[in-house]
């Protein structure tokens, strides 16, 4: 397994505990919206999984996550009121994200859920509740408006190959805070602009490079100029006609000037002056040819050949790790400006009353539709502004403005990193601006090529020159520049640290009168480290007060510094060990020092240093502290480990093992009566014991880990069905055997949906009855010997035999004649019939006939059974009897023939043994008489499909508990009690009926596990 792959199954982890948090603490919150200390547990959950979702580049679950706080916090100040509203939309970011997570478990990084309208909800919801106006101007295809540009958004860069008419779009009203402290707003949180940039030459070259061979075969120059052009100049210039002028000659010197760029980027990088000034001169004409300012004529495309060919080799030698300075000597190639100069005079010279400016080339292109619009966003939220706050704040007192610089590459420069990263330099390198952040960054540049370069850079100088550093950089598609907007609260910047830098605490100057001096360190890979330092804090308030600390306390809660080290005075009655102990139990501190500034504590320091020098003896007994508080720290980490569940499942197999040959080293103890192999016998039976109920303990969960999830059920079946529900949860620290706990969801979300639908009435019927408007739904867990009982219990209208036996009648299920036959009891265990259900129409809740049918399935396959109880008016309860485990069972191992079957114990209520002549036939069902009753019979030779031969006037009747009620086994032989470990069954025997598993019996026999409730 990869590292990602380790971290991804870390977060998983993280990120399900954490959602079930938010789930009950949400429902906690709407019943108690009052109880901040639930605002706060919901915020801590939120946060954290925040910050998790962005180490691992998961920003979507980030961005939800990070407006949800806003909706928290607001409820944390009170600006915003805890109603129906604001928690369906909490519901709705906690949904969500289930589902975010959910698809990353399924190995998908990205998201089919329609985030951004959610977080649009958010800032409504904010809104409208913090009375700011705030446009959604996320949309870049909603209409730009049509007016003249504002006087800051006027001062835009243009970029070399751009000419823009910018439009801002800003955020009208209040400034939209995106710090929990206030400590800094922006003005506009997005800015759209409209930039005409120069439309691709159409190009329909097959490839993007064109060799001397090309030029070549287009321009044959000694064969194709004509004599009579070389009577003057001015024909040679003015007559192109005579001339064999490629018809693609753009294309091609298009793809030169690109060529002669990237040749010219990757001189530099080489650091090859001369070759640099020799490629920039080629670039300069063939732009000068490509804008007809000067005529083609015959040394035009002579020195067009030569400049092609001179590219040619310098390509060829880099390629080939060849000497590539001697090409920077070319003497035609070092006379090409003058060259350039010469011809435009002559072009100059034969205008008659023209002048042709270089200025107005941009404009005619715009007139011939050379150009075309695009709209460009710039979003400014994309930066960290709370990490370089510090930064940001003195730039700003050096009275730089902050811009917003986007540059996009043009698609087909070969040297895209190259380019951003002469930019980036070339920014960096001027003394009036500082770059605070880009995206990406120059290191991202190094092994990555991008497209789009982000920049939030300060700076001093002016406009004019900001465009000219933008304008010299090569191959951009646009580069553009926008102020941004930004207030910085200086009151709250000032406890603030820079995120990228250690935390200095010095608090050592200031006279602070306190019991202890606590320091402590935070583990350099946690990438949580302001949570971890709340959580330490949290708990030292829980058992003192805290004086002072750097940071502050209000500084890590709202998790605005990421900090390395914490320093705290800190008054308490406690001892030093149980301040240490209440440091330690949080994970990832380290470095614990705590210095005890008791009175008595400092009188014991000077008795005991009469005989040593005092500062040794202080040293040393902070040395052992630390060696002390360094050991208890490895203790108490060493005490929660997390283990694969496939590791337990082997684990337990194993055990099971060691069961299956306990049995047969007890088999040949008794067989050989050995004394000594008794004894090691014994020993082995209480280690194997010990052993076994470990690992058992180890694979038992609370039943709190399925039981949490339903107060939200409870809470959305509830508003849909309108009811009004107290939902109480008992016994949920009683722990099941994860396998069976794993079943448990299922069943229990019908029993619950069914309680709320059909049992529960609404308020205005309870009124009637005299019963509280608010129904009670109780959710409890019991333990009993070796089973778990959970109980959903209700105070409704209770279950009606007389109404459940018209509905079957109703329904076909039963005839009038069989339902009269049985009792209120048996009338009411009639709901688990398939099919069969009391809802008068089919809704989302309830209706369709199959929700108890699936309960007593799956309960039943768990080795498990369901009873139920009610009373007309006073309500119903229905208990699911379970196992503790299906892993290791007491069964009664019973023969037929020479076959050995196992009867899970649980079932089995009595074992009799009977004559023949008592076996009396009762309407066609064999039946004997036990203690007074009549009990129904079947022989499990039978019940198994085999013959039955049994000559024996003795026999054996089990008798078992089935879903039906009891029933007697009539069987050959009862071997006894015993514990085995249950093997699944596989292959063709996996789904025959009344066979449940099979194991391995200590003599190495294969012994088939009856499943009594399908036999």
């Amino acid at each position: 397994m990869d590292e990602m792959e380790q971290y991804r199954e870390l977060f998983m982890t993280e990120a399900e505990e954490h959602l079930q948090s938010l789930n009950q603490n949400l429902v906690d919150l709407e019943n108690c919206p009052e109880n901040t200390d639930i605002i706060n547990l919901i915020f801590r959950s939120a946060h954290t999984l925040k910050g998790s979702a962005r180490t691992l580049g998961f920003e979507h679950i980030s961005q939800l996550t990070h407006h949800m706080e806003d909706i928290l916090d607001n409820i944390r100040d009170g600006k915003i009121p805890v109603n129906h509203e604001i928690m369906d939309l909490l519901f709705k970011c906690l949904d969500a994200l289930e589902t975010m997570v959910g698809e990353i478990a399924n190995g998908e990084n990205e998201t089919t859920v329609d985030y951004e309208s959610i977080i649009d909800i958010i800032k409504n919801l904010k809104n409208k509740h913090l009375g700011g106006n705030v446009e959604n101007i996320g949309n870049s295809a909603s209409p730009v408006p049509e007016s003249t540009p504002s006087s800051e958004v006027s001062a835009n860069v243009n970029s070399a190959n751009a000419v823009a008419n910018t439009v801002s779009c800003e955020t009208n009203g209040n400034s939209v805070s995106v710090s929990n402290k206030q400590s800094y707003s922006l003005k506009n949180e997005k800015t759209v602009v409209i930039v005409e940039i120069k439309k691709d030459i159409d190009c329909n070259c097959e490839e993007n490079e064109v060799s001397e061979l090309d030029i070549n075969e287009e321009i044959d120059v000694n064969s194709k100029i004509d004599k009579s052009n070389n009577d003057t100049d001015k024909n040679i210039n003015t007559d192109n006609s005579k001339l064999n002028v490629p018809e693609n000659i753009d294309e091609i010197l298009a793809q030169m000037h690109q060529s002669s760029n990237t040749l010219c980027a990757i001189s530099g990088a080489l650091e090859l002056p001369e070759l640099q000034t020799s490629t920039k001169k080629i670039s300069r004409f063939t732009k000068s040819v490509l804008d007809k300012k000067i005529d083609m004529d015959k040394d035009v495309l002579q020195m067009i050949n030569k400049s092609l060919s001179i590219m040619n080799s310098i390509a060829k030698s880099i390629e080939n790790k060849e000497e590539v300075q001697k090409y920077g000597n070319d003497d035609d190639i070092n006379n090409l400006d003058n060259f350039v100069s010469q011809k435009v005079e002559l072009k100059n010279s034969n205008v008659d009353t023209k002048e042709i400016e270089i200025e107005n080339d941009i404009e005619n292109d715009i007139v011939n539709g050379a150009f075309e619009e695009i709209e460009i966003e710039f979003d400014h939220t994309i930066f960290d502004y709370l990490k370089n706050l510090n930064k940001l704040a003195k730039e700003i007192d050096n009275n730089s403005n902050i811009w917003h610089i986007k540059s996009e590459i043009e698609e087909d420069c070969m040297l895209k990193s190259v380019r951003f990263t002469m930019l980036l330099n070339s920014l960096e390198n001027d003394s009036d601006g500082k770059i605070i952040q880009s995206i990406p960054t120059n290191d991202d540049l190094k092994n990555v090529s991008y497209d789009n370069l982000d920049i939030l850079y300060a700076y001093s100088g002016s406009e004019e020159k900001l465009e000219s550093i933008l304008n010299s950089a090569c191959e951009m598609k646009y580069s553009k520049a926008v102020k941004v907007g930004i207030e910085i609260n200086t009151d709250e910047i000032g406890n603030m640290t820079e995120l990228t830098d250690s935390l200095d605490c010095n608090l050592d100057n200031k006279e602070i009168s306190c019991d202890y001096k606590i320091r402590f360190s935070i583990d350099p890979e946690c990438a949580l480290k302001s949570v971890r330092a709340y959580m330490v804090l949290k708990d030292l308030s829980e058992i003192g007060a805290i004086v002072d600390s750097c940071p502050s306390f209000d500084r890590i809660k709202a998790g605005d510094s990421i900090i390395n080290q914490v320093e705290v005075y800190f008054n308490t009655r406690a001892d030093i060990d149980t301040v240490e102990d209440t440091i330690v139990k949080t994970p990832e501190i380290k470095n614990i020092d705590v210095t005890s500034n008791k009175k008595d504590n400092q009188s014991a320091i000077q008795n005991s240093s009469e005989d040593s020098d005092s500062e040794d003896s202080k040293s040393s007994g902070k040395s052992e502290r630390k060696e002390g508080q360094s050991k208890k720290s490895e203790s108490k980490k060493s005490q929660t480990v997390r283990v694969n569940i496939e590791k337990l499942d082997k684990l337990m197999n194993l055990v099971g093992e060691v069961v299956i040959n306990r049995a047969n080293f007890t088999q040949i103890a008794t067989k050989y009566d050995l004394k000594e192999l008794h004894n090691a016998v014994g020993r082995l039976n209480m280690l194997s014991t010990e052993l076994q109920e470990e690992v058992m303990s180890m694979r038992m969960i609370p039943v709190a880990f399925v039981f949490n999830r339903f107060p939200r059920t409870v809470r959305d079946t509830a508003r849909a069905l309108n009811k009004e529900i107290d939902f109480i949860i008992e016994g949920s620290e009683i722990e099941l055997d994860r396998t069976v706990l794993d079943e448990l969801a299922e069943p229990l979300t019908h029993l619950i949906r069914n309680s709320l639908d059909h049992g529960i009435e609404h308020s205005e019927v309870r009124k009637q009855a005299k019963k509280p408007e608010k129904g009670l739904l109780k959710l409890i867990a019991t333990r009993e010997r070796d089973r778990v009982n959970i109980v959903i219990k209700d105070d409704g209208k209770g279950i009606d035999p007389d109404g459940i036996r018209n509905n079957v009648v109703k329904k076909g299920l039963m005839s009038r004649d069989e339902v009269d036959k049985l009792t209120d009891n048996e009338a009411i265990n009639l709901i688990f019939l398939p099919g069969f259900s009391t809802a008068e129409k089919v809704s989302d809740v309830s209706g369709r006939g199959v929700g108890m049918d699936v309960v007593r399935t799956k309960i039943e396959s768990l080795g498990g059974s369901v009873s139920v109880h009610s009373e007309v008016g006073k309500g119903s309860e229905i208990v699911l009897h379970l196992p503790l485990t299906m892993a290791i069972i007491q069964t009664l191992l019973v023969k037929l023939k020479d076959q050995i079957y196992a009867l899970p114990l649980t079932s089995v209520l009595d074992v009799v043994s009977v004559n023949k002549e008592e076996i009396n036939n009762l309407e066609g069902q064999e039946a004997i008489i036990y203690r007074d009753h009549i009990l129904p019979v079947t022989w499990l030779c039978d019940a198994l499909h085999q013959y039955n031969d049994c000559s024996s006037e003795e026999i054996y009747v089990v008798v078992v508990e089935k879903n039906k009620g009891k029933i007697g086994l009539i069987l050959d032989e009862v071997i006894g009690r015993d514990e085995i470990v249950v093997k699944p069954l596989t292959g063709i025997l996996k789904n025959i009926n009344g066979l449940a598993g099979a194991t391995i019996l200590g003599d190495g026999k294969v012994a088939l596990i009856l499943d009594l409730n399908n036999l």
